[in-house]
């Protein structure tokens, strides 16, 4: 794989490098399967788990074909709310990676930087945040007993415990309201 490919490309490959990763594989071991290097690897993980399918079906398939990891690159660690018509700017415009650094500086500069204002539980965390929060949570019920133990035992155990507390305080109160308990994905509705 090069630097050639396409976004597109690049973000399937990190999310079949995720699934291995949930199954128990080592980084290492996914990639010495793809015949890339463990840096490679982990930026291509790094990029899938940031551009969420949510996102990228928002940034649009012809648009994804048309920019390539660099446009990734220079866009992740922007503010969420700006990554998507960035993306969507440059694949549109055809900008260079060059130009979009410039733009996505324009913007951190200007009032449109700040976040837009949100009411209720968004301003606490929207979709995106909801959706990492599963799938961290659903690699940790999938990893071997000895494996979610480090992890634990380690520095994200006191955060892990917090959000099952906090999932089940949420059960409860949807439960005293007389709701049910939504079994439906939010991106595979029944």
């Amino acid at each position: 794989m090069t630097d050639a490919a396409t976004a597109a490309v690049h973000l399937a490959t990190g999310d079949a490098i995720n699934q291995q990763l949930r199954e128990g594989a080592s980084l290492e071991a996914a990639a010495a399967q793809l015949a890339i290097t463990r840096s490679w690897a982990g930026k291509l993980v790094w990029l899938s788990r940031t551009f969420t399918p949510a996102d990228r079906d928002e940034i649009g398939g012809d648009n994804l074909t048309r920019l390539g990891i660099t446009h990734l690159e220079a866009i992740a660690a922007q503010a969420e709310h700006l990554r998507i018509p960035l993306l969507k700017a440059a694949a549109e415009e055809r900008l260079s990676v060059r130009k979009l650094r410039k733009r996505a500086a324009e913007l951190r500069s200007s009032r449109y930087a700040e976040d837009p204002p949100a009411e209720g539980v968004e301003q606490f965390g929207g979709p995106a945040a909801m959706q990492s929060t599963a799938r961290a949570l659903e690699r940790y019920a999938g990893m071997s007993k000895d494996q979610f133990l480090r992890i634990y035992a380690g520095k994200s155990g006191p955060y892990i415990a917090d959000v099952i507390r906090a999932a089940h305080e949420l059960e409860s109160r949807i439960t005293q309201e007389g709701g049910g308990i939504i079994t439906a994905s939010p991106s595979n509705p029944t």
